[in-house]
């Protein structure tokens, strides 16, 4: 379902109301970057003011009290699903748990923000979604690494070849494999 950015930011203003606040990791980030008006498909939080999996019941309780509907990501977690308007918005809440983990050096390297009716949007930028991307290094992410680097081509939208450098970096003995994975889908490092 297709949500505006506006529904978004009143989403986001709702669940900071019940103390949930982030940083958007998914695709929203290249949404937002590329200044797209309409979204679609669930927003990835990831968690900064809470722990989802210690706080899940009561994420849940103070959820269905609202009316929300609830349920859990691939990895356990709670998600929501929020009524905004006329559309449902699905924010599923992610921490660092076993193997998926994202340093807080990446975090502050790659932190932007975005002010949209007066509620504060925070995501990582373009450059650390594909460094995590690559990180995780699924079949499913090379082809979503391949698409948005033609969407930022298309686009005239600069990387930050440096910033990406020092995000891979991060991920020490890992930094080859991610290096590797994003020049087979195309990027020039």
């Amino acid at each position: 379902m297709q949500y505006t950015i506006k529904q978004l930011a009143e989403a986001f203003r709702k669940l900071s109301e019940i103390g949930i606040e982030g940083i958007i990791i998914g695709d929203t980030c290249i949404n937002l970057e590329l200044g797209n008006k309409q979204l679609e498909g669930d927003v990835d939080l990831f968690v900064t003011s809470m722990s989802p999996i210690m706080e899940s019941n009561k994420i849940i309780v103070v959820a269905e009290e609202k009316g929300w509907s609830t349920g859990t990501t691939e990895l356990g977690t709670p998600s929501i699903t929020l009524r905004v308007d006329d559309a449902d918005i699905t924010v599923e809440l992610y921490e660092n748990i076993l193997d998926f983990y994202i340093p807080q050096e990446l975090i502050d390297l790659c932190l932007q923000e975005y002010d949209i009716n007066d509620t504060k949007i925070r995501c990582i930028s373009k450059e650390c979604w594909l460094v995590l991307k690559a990180k995780r290094g699924a079949m499913q992410d090379l082809s979503e690494i391949r698409f948005v680097l033609e969407l930022i081509e298309r686009n005239n939208v600069k990387l930050d070849k440096n910033k990406i450098t020092k995000a891979i970096e991060i991920f020490g003995e890992e930094a080859q494999a991610i290096y590797d994975r994003l020049r087979s889908a195309g990027l020039k490092l």
